[in-house]
């Protein structure tokens, strides 16, 4: 009687175990990340050796389109907050883009340079660019948008491109508001020249 009587105290104390690590992983709270958004669409993310992951924001992947190619800056190469340090090309179409933060590059990403669709697939995850140890960070994080600010911003720039295509709107978007994919291809040269200037600050150098 005595076994049966261990046998069933220890066969609760597993099942009390197992429902109590089931509730707490229910009640675990997802981890935030916060980016920063750069007005020329490129973002930042603070890694947890404190050095900078940086990629293109979904809303500027969308306006390129499908990325076929990508030029990314050679390593222990010094980038600059807000001058030109990437270029990738949808066809014939080079898109040039600009770092959100100043450091010196330690890393980049391989998949993206064999991938270059990944951009596209995952903006801010296997998308990244490069990874920087940047330089005095904290004022130059005050240059950027992050949280709602972000959002807000992002919303005006969906605004503002309403307004560059205003009389052609079947250029824009399709039904339900989703952004046209390559956008680049049904734009003429002067339209696209616009885009560039004033998504992608290409010529505020």
């Amino acid at each position: 009687m005595s076994v049966i009587l261990a046998l069933t105290a220890a066969l609760f104390l597993i099942v009390i175990g197992v429902l109590r690590g089931k509730k707490e992983r229910q009640t675990e709270k997802p981890v935030l990340v916060r980016r920063y958004i750069h007005p020329g669409h490129t973002w930042a993310r603070i890694t947890e050796d404190r050095d900078v992951a940086i990629g293109v924001d979904d809303f500027g992947q969308s306006l390129i389109g499908t990325i076929d190619d990508v030029l990314l800056p050679r390593l222990l190469h010094s980038v600059k907050q807000g001058a030109t340090t990437f270029r990738v090309w949808h066809g014939a179409r080079e898109v040039q883009l600009v770092s959100p933060v100043s450091g010196r590059v330690i890393e980049k990403n391989e998949m993206v340079m064999h991938n270059p669709s990944l951009i596209n697939s995952s903006p801010y995850g296997d998308g990244w660019l490069i990874k920087v140890r940047p330089y005095k960070l904290p004022p130059q994080l005050r240059n950027l948008f992050t949280g709602r600010a972000a959002h807000q911003w992002q919303d005006a720039a969906k605004a503002q491109l309403s307004r560059l295509f205003s009389g052609t709107p079947a250029l824009m978007y399709q039904d339900g508001g989703v952004l046209m994919q390559n956008l680049a291809d049904r734009c003429s040269d002067e339209e696209w020249a616009r885009v560039a200037m004033e998504f992608f600050l290409v010529n505020e150098q």
